[in-house]
C-alpha cells in the first residue's frame, strides 16, 4: 500500500494536519470522507484537518495503522500566504530567492536542480542535501553573473574570505561549502578534484564529557519516565541524537540484549549494547504510553521530535546542576569514555559507536581520566 505523507501545520487560526497519498490510491478522495473538518486545497493539492488524534485514528482506520509517513515538505513557504511548517525543514530547493529577494538566475537554478538530482539519487541525508543546496545558493546568489567553468579556485577563495570577515565563518563551515562545491564540480561539471588547497586546518578539539556521578545526577533530575527512558537510551548505548528519535519498537532486541541501529550515520547499520537496568523503565513506558510503532512517539503519533529531545536534556542540565555546555551528543561521548575506563577495547567501542575510522574513536584516550588520575603531580612530593 502506498504511504500518505502527513505533516503537522500552523495556519492563521487553527493547527492543522496536511497529507496527501505518496503515489495512487484507489478511491482516495471519498474514503477521506471520514475525516472531520476535511478541507482540500486545490492549488496545493493535498488535504488539511484539525490537528487533533481524532484525525489520526481516522485516517489509520481507513488506510492502515502503518501507513502514514511525517514528513515537512508539503507546505508552502513561509514566506507564502497561508499555513506555514510548525519546524521549519524547508524542501530542499523550496527557497530560490537570493538574500536581497532577487530571483536566483536561470542558469543557477538548472544546476542546483542538477545538484539535488544527484544527491538524492545517491542517497545523501536530507540534512547533507539542506546543507549543500543552501551553500551552494548563496554561493550563487553572490556570483549571479558568473558561468559555472568561471568559478576558479581564485573566485572561491574570495568568497571565503567575504564570509569569514562578513559572517565569521568557523572552520567546519568552510569545510561545508567546501564540499558542496566539490560534490557540484566533480558529480554535475565532471571536473576533477578541486579546491584542496583551500581546506582550513582542523582545530584540536576534544569533546565535552561527564563524569558517572555527573550522568547518576542527571538522569536522577529526570521524573517524567518517558523523558527519563529518553536520555537512558542515548547513554546506555551511546545513540546519536537522531538515531533515538527513529527508533522502532522492534529494535531493542531483549533476548540478545542490544539495539539495532538502522540507517545510522552514513546510512550504516549496527548494533549497540542494550542496558539491562534500562528494561524495567521502558516495560512500564510501553504500558503507560503504549507506542505504536516507534519506540518514542509525538503527542500525535509519529516520531519524536529530535527539538523535543534537546528541550528534555537542557531542562535536566538545569535541574542537576551538571556542565552547562553540555549537550545530547555530550551523552554519547560520556558512553564512549566511560566503557574505555571500564576496560573495553577501542576496536570494540569503534564498532558500537559505528565510527568508520579508528582514529575517530582514538580521541576518547584522551578524554579518559582513569589513567590521568593515577598520576601523581611533583609538587604532592615536595
Amino acid at each position: 500500500m502506498s504511504n500518505i505523507l502527513i505533516q503537522k501545520v500552523t495556519g492563521n487560526t487553527d493547527i492543522r494536519y496536511v497529507f496527501r497519498p505518496q503515489s495512487f490510491i484507489a478511491d482516495f478522495t471519498n474514503r477521506c470522507a471520514a475525516v472531520d473538518g476535511l478541507s482540500y486545497h486545490r492549488d496545493q493539492k493535498y488535504w488539511s484537518a484539525p490537528a487533533g488524534p481524532e484525525t489520526i485514528a481516522a485516517l489509520k482506520d481507513t488506510f492502515g495503522r502503518w501507513v502514514l509517513r511525517w514528513t515537512f515538505d508539503l507546505v508552502p513557504t513561509p514566506q507564502q500566504p497561508g499555513v506555514r511548517p510548525v519546524e521549519e525543514k524547508e524542501s530542499a530547493l523550496r527557497v530560490k530567492k537570493m538574500e536581497s529577494g532577487r530571483p536566483l538566475a536561470s542558469h543557477w537554478q538548472e544546476r542546483l536542480l542538477r545538484v539535488e538530482e544527484e544527491l538524492r539519487v545517491l542517497r545523501y541525508s536530507w540534512r547533507t542535501v539542506k546543507s549543500y543546496l543552501s551553500h551552494l545558493r548563496g554561493f550563487f546568489a553572490t556570483h549571479p553573473d558568473l558561468q559555472a567553468e568561471e568559478v576558479t579556485t581564485e573566485v572561491v577563495k574570495h568568497y571565503l574570505l567575504d564570509r569569514a570577515d562578513r559572517d565569521g565563518w568557523a572552520p567546519a563551515t568552510q569545510h561545508q561549502l567546501l564540499n558542496a562545491l566539490k560534490f557540484w564540480m566533480e558529480h554535475v561539471e565532471k571536473r576533477e578534484k578541486t579546491f584542496i588547497e583551500l581546506r582550513p586546518r582542523n582545530p584540536q578539539k576534544l569533546p565535552q564529557v561527564l563524569s558517572v556521578q555527573e550522568v547518576k545526577r542527571l538522569l536522577a533530575s529526570v521524573h517524567n519516565l518517558k523523558h527519563r527512558c529518553i536520555l537512558k537510551t542515548i547513554y546506555g548505548g551511546g545513540l546519536r541524537l537522531g538515531e533515538v528519535c527513529r527508533l522502532r519498537l522492534t529494535d531493542l532486541l531483549v533476548d540478545r540484549m542490544q539495539i539495532y541501529i538502522h540507517s545510522g550515520k552514513g546510512n550504516k547499520d549496527r548494533y549497540t549494547t542494550l542496558p539491562q537496568t534500562l528494561l524495567s523503565d521502558l516495560e512500564r513506558y510501553r504500558e503507560e504510553y503504549r507506542p505504536d510503532y516507534w519506540l518514542y512517539e509525538g503527542r500525535e503519533g509519529g516520531q519524536y521530535s529530535v527539538r523535543s529531545v534537546q528541550a528534555i536534556f537542557k531542562r535536566a542540565i538545569k535541574a542537576s546542576g551538571v556542565n552547562p555546555y553540555a549537550t545530547v551528543h555530550t551523552l554519547r561521548h560520556s558512553y564512549a569514555t566511560h566503557l574505555l575506563e571500564r576496560g573495553v577495547s577501542l576496536r570494540h567501542i569503534q564498532e558500537l559507536l559505528g565510527h568508520s575510522s579508528s582514529r575517530t574513536t582514538e580521541i576518547y584516550t584522551h578524554v579518559s581520566s582513569a589513567e590521568k588520575q593515577r598520576i601523581i603531580s611533583p609538587l604532592d612530593d615536595l
